[in-house]
């Protein structure tokens, strides 16, 4: 039999993480509408790959009804290079190519999610291999979760680029869809025995996902999730469960707001998927304006307790003993037990 595998390769980068449970329903949507169609069971076998720093394959090549797509993880830094050196391995080792003697799988679809701009350069070497071996043998649709990227550099790999205006429950409803219609157009002309255009298995625009013209637009439309430069990314620790959390800020005017913080949903997978240099620049917390977030895990108030060792942890100022100058903590990070007091400081970030 021959199979049109589907590879959706998600962008799991830190910056998404609030974001993730609607990415994550999607993805079920997805499935369920495949598994109403009686083509698309016959036909299309999934896999998932995510990439932040470096690149994860989540599940390989499954038919429909059996799969059971994870929860996504988080990791940090966006490496382009990473998704595509992944994907292109798992081509190499599970689509079926054609010979003398047998039919190879049809054309795969490839679904590249992402909501920033590479924060690695590898995507330069890793896209002429993919052009020079594999583009003519696959169809990429790249679906932007940011208006402010660098369409051109997706523009590399696909003519097939989308913007989804902004990530919220009603519009991941209608991304389901139109992918779902994506991979049913395709999976139906197939099964008819039918000559199509990958542009034939590609629904146009529509109130939930717009077409990117790569001749005009390098960026467009309200730039409703962060991205690049605009987001700072703050990894902290909760002084009780020892758990970490992840603190998002969006640039405005010079200064930061505070976008969420939000518990980091697989520590082994997400040191796993982060690129082994992930420090961004720092943020000044005296340019940190408006309301702040308790733990995602314990609630104390404060999630910007600063220690000498670089990180920062959560603490409640008001049950801590109170020594002279301060009061008394114990970083979760490094296992010191230091005087705190008050004041803006300098912190790392990650790249997001």
């Amino acid at each position: 039999m021959r199979r049109l595998p589907i590879f959706f390769v998600i962008d799991v980068s830190e910056s998404m993480a609030g974001n993730l449970p609607d990415v994550d329903k999607c993805l079920q949507m997805i499935l369920g509408e495949l598994n109403s169609d009686p083509y698309a069971l016959e036909t299309a076998f999934i896999s998932t790959i995510v990439f932040a720093g470096r690149a994860e394959v989540l599940n390989g090549l499954q038919e429909v009804y059996t799969l059971s797509v994870p929860k996504l993880p988080l990791g940090g830094g966006t490496d382009y290079g990473e998704a595509f050196s992944c994907l292109m391995r798992e081509i190499d080792r599970n689509v079926v190519k054609s010979s003398r003697d047998q039919k190879g799988d049809w054309k795969p679809l490839i679904f590249f999610f992402t909501d920033g701009n590479p924060t690695s350069t590898s995507y330069k070497s890793v896209f002429r291999k993919w052009n020079s071996s594999y583009a003519k043998n696959a169809n990429v649709i790249g679906i932007s979760l940011a208006a402010k990227l660098d369409y051109s550099i997706l523009g590399m790999v696909t003519e097939q680029l989308f913007l989804i205006d902004s990530v919220d429950q009603e519009t991941i409803r209608g991304l389901a869809k139109w992918v779902s219609v994506s991979i049913k157009t395709t999976s139906v002309a197939i099964g008819d025995g039918k000559n199509f255009s990958d542009s034939d298995a590609i629904p146009g625009d529509n109130e939930t996902v717009h077409r990117i013209n790569l001749k005009k637009d390098n960026a467009g439309g309200e730039n409703n999730v962060i991205s690049g430069n605009d987001v700072k990314v703050i990894i902290g620790k909760c002084s009780k469960t020892r758990r970490r959390y992840i603190q998002l800020f969006a640039r405005e005017d010079g200064s930061y707001r505070e976008k969420g913080c939000y518990v980091m949903p697989d520590e082994e997978m997400y040191d796993k998927l982060t690129s082994v240099d992930n420090s961004g620049d720092t943020i000044d917390t005296a340019l940190i304006t408006g309301d702040m977030s308790s733990c995602p895990h314990c609630q104390n108030p404060v999630i910007l307790t600063h220690c000498s060792c670089g990180r920062v942890f959560c603490s409640d100022p008001e049950r801590a003993e109170r020594v002279f100058g301060g009061i008394k903590l114990t970083c979760p990070w490094c296992g010191s037990e230091g005087c705190y007091g008050g004041g803006n400081f300098g912190v790392g970030t990650g790249l997001g």
